[in-house]
């Protein structure tokens, strides 16, 4: 995703960012016409959607929400779209996006990205203000992820309810699998797999064989193998910590 450019409000003249919510002058609405494709707010003078690149048009509209902001504790404006619901808060620009819909939105832009590729620069998540926010859905403290390991667009996922995207992040990522991230992390994790697989089948044939490392082992084999697939399974989980 491009990084945003300057805007002048309309009201007082101050220069303000194009994806701002509102004016930090005045106070004036500057971002007020929403994208259908991804829900981004826009200018009103924009003809495509500084997030997605779609032609802007007809504009989704809102329903209350019973669910609040983790931010600003405000609450959530709900836009149904297919399989699912997208909560948006008018003041900070945060969304939060129920799994079944976001999967939807990304199955899309993965499409449209293999019949015109965008070439996006990886995000650096290490600029990020580092901190924890509560499902708007259930209340639990949600995890942070590098999306797709790699987008260094980092989100905040409840595995019940959905994730929350901080503003213009959910551009970022769907910017992100047009490029083709997401295909190329499901590789890296399909090669993964496949060396622990191999891993294990390794070390299961070393136990069952009675000899580990050039020492015999003695015991019950079944047990033994038993502990060699617990240990390969800790060292993975200890890789996966390290890695993410």
């Amino acid at each position: 995703m491009p990084s945003a450019r300057s805007y002048h409000c309309p009201t007082c003249g101050g220069e303000v960012d194009e994806q701002a919510r509102s004016c930090g002058y005045c106070g004036s609405p500057i971002a007020t016409v929403r994208c259908a494709g991804c829900f981004h707010m826009n200018v009103p003078s924009a003809l495509h959607c500084s997030g997605c690149g779609r032609e802007l048009g007809l504009e989704p509209v809102g329903d209350p929400s019973k669910l609040r902001c983790p931010e600003c504790n405000l609450d959530l404006a709900s836009f149904r779209a297919g399989p699912g619901t997208l909560g948006d808060c008018g003041r900070c620009g945060g969304q939060f996006v129920e799994h079944a819909l976001l999967r939807d939105l990304l199955e899309q832009r993965e499409i449209f990205g293999r019949a015109a590729p965008r070439r996006v620069q990886p995000q650096n998540p290490m600029s990020q203000r580092v901190r924890y926010v509560h499902c708007p859905s259930c209340g639990e403290l949600m995890n942070r992820k590098n999306f797709g390991g790699s987008s260094g667009v980092v989100v905040d996922v409840c595995y019940r309810h959905g994730t929350w995207f901080d503003a213009g992040e959910l551009p970022m990522v769907m910017a992100f699998v047009e490029s083709g991230g997401l295909a190329r992390a499901r590789r890296r994790e399909g090669e993964r797999l496949a060396r622990e697989n191999q891993e294990r089948v390794s070390a299961r044939a070393a136990v069952e064989s009675g000899r580990f490392h050039g020492h015999e082992i003695v015991g019950d084999p079944s047990l033994l193998v038993e502990i060699g697939d617990a240990a390969l399974t800790l060292l993975s989980l200890a890789v996966d910590a390290i890695k993410h």
